[in-house]
């Protein structure tokens, strides 16, 4: 693994839990569904779930990838990316609507025309905006535009 992909996984070693094994067929089947590389499915199995919630955890999360794409801070977005991902949410009363533009905008980026860690993004933004349609209906944004 280059120094990109070693500085890009080294957030997980000290912050998260430990990982799924890695023989688990749905890792292979995600990264097979959605084009991602070992990186990112390595990114994923290094973060711990979390449980959102409530609305404010909505509004702080979406207003933090708002901030780390805006500030090019890519390593910052994908570990939030990575969360996101993992996390629990429910839709009983929380709407999801505050990360909806904010992940459209990084998934429908051209993976060529950006970094390398930009582009592990972009693919994490993409099974984002999958999970956030199944959970509350992303696809209505298309459908009213």
């Amino acid at each position: 693994m280059g120094a990109v992909g070693a500085e890009a996984l080294r957030w997980c070693v000290d912050s998260f839990a430990s990982p799924i094994p890695r023989d688990d067929i749905g890792w292979q089947s995600l990264a097979e569904v959605h084009a991602l590389d070992d990186v990112e499915i390595e990114q994923l199995m290094c973060c711990r779930v979390v449980r959102v919630d409530e609305q404010w955890q909505i509004e702080l999360l979406a207003s933090q990838l708002r901030s780390a794409d805006t500030g090019c801070e890519a390593t910052r977005l994908m570990r939030l990316l990575c969360m996101l991902v993992r996390a629990e949410m429910t839709t009983g009363g929380v709407s999801t609507a505050a990360l909806d533009d904010v992940t459209l905008r990084i998934a429908l980026r051209e993976e060529s025309d950006v970094s390398l860690v930009m582009a592990s993004c972009v693919r994490l933004a993409r099974v984002l905006a999958c999970k956030l349609d199944a959970v509350s209906g992303l696809a209505q944004i298309c459908e009213n535009v």
